[in-house]
């Protein structure tokens, strides 16, 4: 007889005790999605992280972009195409009076673009300038950094900097980089001289044509 209450009072608090245990069961399964589940979003974040580090890790100290001194004047003329590698070079007159669009020739390529002078300087789109010398390029929107890689060569502006990385050298350049159109504008005298070619100005029909440096 007292087996049978036994057995009775089991089966009554038998539904009881097999939903404790379900809902046991389901907590411990909802504790171990929830913690996949934020461990992957936290993996997810980690990835998100390290692209916003991509662009630009190397460069992201701003202090690297510092001006440089531009109170050392040099005297130099008529090389508003050469690079001298200094802050502020007296360049002479140069071919252009105002932005203009203008042929660029490189061997069998020729592109039309604006060519904007200002500041002593010609500037051009930087990308576009380097595709057309045959360079590989990488935009880094958010950060405003160009990255220009050919052979050995490396070039990284930044707009709003008188600077260039050339292979990772500190390096100044004769005025400011600029953004404008989802551009970054720089001195043609920089990116030509940088990639091996010099800009040369052809008088005849208003064009620019790319020589290999000497």
């Amino acid at each position: 007889m007292r087996i049978i209450k036994i057995l009775l009072i089991m089966i009554l608090i038998w539904p009881f005790v097999d939903t404790k245990i379900a809902k046991a069961d389901d907590e411990n399964d909802y504790k171990k999605y929830e913690g996949d589940v934020h461990k992957k979003h936290d993996d997810d974040y980690e990835e998100e992280d390290e692209e916003e580090d991509d662009d630009y890790d190397y460069y992201k100290e701003e202090d690297e972009y510092d001006y440089y001194d531009q109170r050392y004047l040099e005297t130099n003329s008529n090389t508003w195409n050469i690079w001298t590698r200094s802050t502020y070079v007296n360049k002479g007159e140069l071919p252009l009076k105002e932005a203009k669009e203008i042929q660029l020739k490189l061997e069998n390529n020729t592109k039309s673009l604006y060519l904007i002078p200002l500041d002593g300087e010609i500037y051009v789109p930087g990308k576009i300038i380097a595709e057309l010398l045959g360079a590989k390029v990488i935009n880094y929107d958010n950060s405003k950094i160009l990255e220009i890689n050919k052979g050995d060569t490396e070039l990284i502006f930044r707009a709003g900097t008188n600077v260039v990385y050339y292979n990772e050298i500190k390096s100044p350049i004769p005025a400011v980089t600029f953004y404008l159109n989802d551009n970054i504008y720089v001195p043609i005298s920089v990116i030509s001289n940088g990639l091996g070619y010099v800009a040369e100005w052809q008088e005849m029909n208003n064009s620019v044509l790319f020589k290999f440096l000497k």
